[in-house]
């Protein structure tokens, strides 16, 4: 099956999915992820500004701050087509719609960082499979965003259970996750 194809298929699943379950496997999502020792060794982690029906991201965020990590979340520069990270202090920052209407901090509230800094890339996805390959949107802007990152940064991608499947048809430029965690399971993937 062609990305657009699987795309498409994947985001109906996904938007079919009721809001109590959406709340329901997000909160399993969230345990698993703050679980991992990796999660834990880590100061500095991007997390993706989630949308409706995707793995909320919002208590995690603000869980992750008052824990004491660093956090970042990326705003879209559409003209340069890339991501710009952003640090975030305040756990209920006042987010604003940006590049299609994707919420991000408005500008009083976005700390400059150093790439060199992020050490773990919470990774938005349509879909995944067990190797780590990731179907995104299909702007390119994760993919050219992670590329520019240490080897050293973990890629963590957050899915219901429903969005893994048995391969994901990846091209040269497409980056895999190192882990996918779901629901029910946390899934070392092999780069």
């Amino acid at each position: 099956m062609n990305k657009n194809l699987l795309r498409q298929k994947l985001l109906n699943v996904r938007r079919s999915l009721s809001s109590q379950e959406i709340e329901k496997n997000s909160d399993k999502v969230r345990e698993i992820l703050f679980s991992l020792s990796l999660f834990k060794e880590i100061e500095m982690i991007l997390f993706y500004i989630s949308l409706t029906n995707e793995v909320q991201t919002y208590r995690m965020i603000e869980d992750a701050l008052i824990g004491g990590k660093r956090v970042v979340v990326p705003v879209v520069d559409s003209i340069r087509k890339r991501i710009i990270p952003f640090e975030i202090r305040n756990p209920r920052c006042r987010l604003v719609p940006g590049f299609l209407g994707i919420l991000e901090p408005q500008e009083s509230e976005r700390y400059s960082i150093s790439l060199q800094e992020i050490e773990m890339v919470i990774v938005p996805g349509v879909a995944f499979d067990l190797k780590g390959g990731r179907l995104g949107f299909g702007k390119g802007f994760y993919d050219r965003f992670l590329n520019k990152l240490s080897s050293q940064v973990k890629f963590v991608a957050l899915a219901f259970e429903c969005q893994i499947v048995e391969e994901i048809p990846c091209e040269k430029h497409d980056i895999a996750v190192n882990y996918v965690i779901t629901e029910k399971r946390s899934i070392c993937c092999q780069k």
